[in-house]
């Protein structure tokens, strides 16, 4: 082998020297790229694992604290639903209770309406009695005249006259009757009954020989005139002496009812009210009302309604037809009436 070949073998092998060392770099250089972009990527990986990671756990931290939340809402729900049922009960406990309530108004107003009707009867059965016991006087004061008038002969013929000891016990048992009937009347108090007998006793002997009360006969004139009796509830003796005012105004012609009133005091003896603007004829029996209420004992007055008719305090009970305002007299009956 010449020298030519020799170098032309050199020439080549520093060649490939230099091929091999730039390949050698060049792949040196690749891998420390690929070594960075290795190292870069997985860092870049494990950065987005640890992110999902923490939104893992506070996706389901947050689904912890919804489904405890759903749980507090249930029980808040089962309370609602408790509440409920209670408020359920007690809005029909109510309604039972206000059905129980009206009809035990109804039940008290039927009861007033039938005590008002036996007292305008124990009043009326009180004059009767009055009236027979003044009959029966008379009778007996007549029989004693007459037979204190007839010659002796004729005295052992005729039946024997009434005593007085007979009189007296006549009217000893009218009083009672009167005294029973009263007694019999809801809403009459003692007080109230010892006058009436009292009165039974008292008026047993009256020289008049109308047998018709003061009251009724002054008040006929006045026949067709209307009235509302408005009774104090407060007041023990006005159930009696209303009673008797109404029985009085029937007898006498009028149109009256009755009605009791309650939530009022400081009313005494009876009010007589004259609604404004009535015609002379009205005002005129309201007058002789009053004048002949003063007659028969009671505490009578006349007075103005301090406001519109049909307005009033407390609480009316008594008949819906007519209303307590159709009338254009009142008659309260308040304390102490006679």
């Amino acid at each position: 082998m010449d020298i030519d070949q020799l170098r032309g073998w050199a020439t080549f092998m520093d060649r490939a020297m230099i091929v091999s060392l730039v390949a050698t770099v060049l792949a040196v250089t690749a891998l420390g790229v690929t070594t960075w972009l290795s190292f870069k990527y997985n860092n870049a990986v494990r950065t987005q694992e640890h992110a999902a990671f923490d939104r893992f756990k506070d996706i389901e931290s947050r689904s912890g604290q919804l489904e405890k939340d759903a749980v507090a809402a249930r029980e808040r729900s089962a309370t609602l639903e408790q509440q409920m049922a209670a408020a359920r009960e007690r809005a029909v406990t109510a309604e039972q209770e206000a059905t129980a309530a009206r009809e035990r108004a109804a039940a008290s107003e039927q009861a007033i309406r039938e005590a008002n009707e036996r007292a305008a009867r124990s009043a009326r059965a009180a004059r009767a009695a009055r009236d027979t016991a003044v009959a029966s006087a008379k009778a007996a004061a007549r029989e004693k005249a007459a037979t204190s008038e007839k010659p002796p002969a004729a005295e052992t013929a005729a039946p024997p006259p009434l005593d007085t000891a007979t009189i007296q016990q006549r009217i000893a048992d009218l009083a009672k009757l009167v005294r029973d009937a009263t007694a019999r009347a809801e809403g009459a108090s003692p007080p109230a009954q010892g006058q009436a007998e009292e009165k039974g006793a008292s008026e047993a002997a009256p020289a008049s020989g109308d047998k018709q009360s003061p009251v009724v006969a002054s008040l006929q004139k006045y026949a067709g005139a209307k009235a509302a009796v408005f009774v104090i509830s407060q007041v023990p003796e006005a159930p009696a002496a209303g009673a008797a005012i109404s029985a009085d105004l029937g007898a006498a012609g009028w149109s009256s009812q009755t009605w009791t009133w309650s939530g009022v005091a400081g009313i005494y003896g009876v009010v007589v009210l004259l609604k404004e603007g009535s015609d002379a004829a009205t005002t005129e029996a309201a007058a002789a009302l009053v004048e002949a209420l003063r007659t028969a004992g009671f505490n009578a007055t006349k007075g103005d309604w301090p406001a519109d008719w049909r307005r009033y305090r407390g609480a009316l009970d008594g008949p819906q037809t007519p209303a307590p305002s159709d009338a254009p007299i009142r008659i309260v009956v308040g304390i102490k009436p006679r």
